[in-house]
């Protein structure tokens, strides 16, 4: 196994979820780097990191440094992918992918120019309960059609960026394309329209006052896909502060039959209750840590000079679909996706 050197560029759950992954895949973090000293400092010391910057450009002077990962807010993305490619080093970087297609564009010319390889963090997407249900669809367990439903329920996020529309763009962009790529993979088709309405639950709270312009922060979605099948999501980071109130499993329902669990979940054993006509199973999968994989993954394409398994083209897809919800509840209009 080739064992490379990482550069982990931001220290908050996201840059210690990285760097817990690359040392369990194998592979040598040599640096993290943050703003806030002292929370780099602080997971340096927890696994054994021999450097701690505060500036990203300390990081990938290092001519060791193969991949660096990056584990920073939207509206860095493009940049410290452009500035790592520069420098020759291969990039895995968190999803979403950009703020926009313009800076999706260029982080990819960047990242061709330089011959590097660059991987995006949908690590969810590799749960077990992502590949059992896709497997039962290509069974045809559950018959044809189906609808799979998820929710997404929470108050204002403890990072309140979340919250700005010139930042990370709130739920639509930030997290529900872990959503869209599981109905995308376990449905094997291309979406083809979606609607969705929804407005800001949340532009009375004080902590998020202060941000010129609040992220549309709840909706329901409906996308039609090539297949006839159906992805639908209510969504909400507005809810009241300390609720109690969360959102239902996931359900995926056909003609003859269903399931409900958590399917994409990332941490823990997964459960999931299967209805197949008037039968019913409680189904455990274990999982192992799907940072550790995805990251294994990705060293493994480049070890191989493979491509990265999920890059560019799943990340502008994630990012066409997060932008056309936007667009759709803005306008009240049903976008086309083909």
């Amino acid at each position: 196994m080739t064992r490379y050197n990482i550069a982990v560029i931001g220290t908050g759950d996201m840059g210690g979820n990285h760097v817990r992954g690359w040392i369990a895949a194998g592979h040598h973090v040599v640096s993290v780097t943050d703003v806030d000293l002292p929370r780099a400092q602080e997971l340096a010391e927890r696994y054994n990191v021999p450097n701690v910057y505060a500036d990203h450009r300390e990081a990938l002077e290092d001519d060791s440094v193969d991949i660096v990962s990056v584990c920073l807010p939207l509206r860095f993305h493009a940049p410290i992918t452009i500035d790592a490619a520069a420098r020759g080093k291969h990039v895995f970087c968190e999803k979403p992918l950009a703020s926009s297609f313009e800076d999706a564009r260029r982080m990819e010319e960047a990242v061709e120019r330089a011959g590097v390889r660059f991987g995006i963090g949908f690590q969810r997407n590799f749960a077990e309960g992502v590949s059992a249900a896709k497997r039962w669809a290509e069974e045809g367990r559950f018959g044809h059609p189906l609808v799979f439903s998820s929710d997404l329920l929470q108050e204002v996020r403890p990072k309140i960026a979340m919250h700005d529309k010139n930042g990370n763009k709130g739920p639509f962009v930030d997290a529900c394309c872990h959503y869209f790529y599981m109905w995308n993979t376990v449905f094997q088709s291309k979406p083809k329209r979606l609607f969705a309405s929804g407005g800001i639950l949340a532009k009375d709270r004080p902590e998020i006052a202060h941000f010129d312009e609040l992220a549309i922060d709840t909706g329901v979605v409906t996308v039609e896909y090539d297949s006839g099948d159906i992805g639908t999501m209510t969504v909400s980071w507005g809810l009241a502060k300390h609720t109690r109130l969360r959102g239902r499993p996931d359900r995926i329902i056909g003609p003859l039959g269903g399931a409900e669990g958590s399917f994409n979940q990332f941490g823990g054993d997964i459960l999931i209750d299967l209805f197949v006509g008037d039968g019913q199973e409680r189904i455990v999968l274990k999982q192992e840590d799907l940072f550790r994989t995805e990251l294994k993954l990705f060293a493994d394409a480049i070890a191989e000079g493979r491509p990265a398994p999920v890059g560019f083209d799943q990340g502008k897809e994630m990012l066409a679909m997060s932008f056309a919800v936007l667009e759709s509840i803005e306008t009240g209009r049903i976008i086309e996706l083909a």
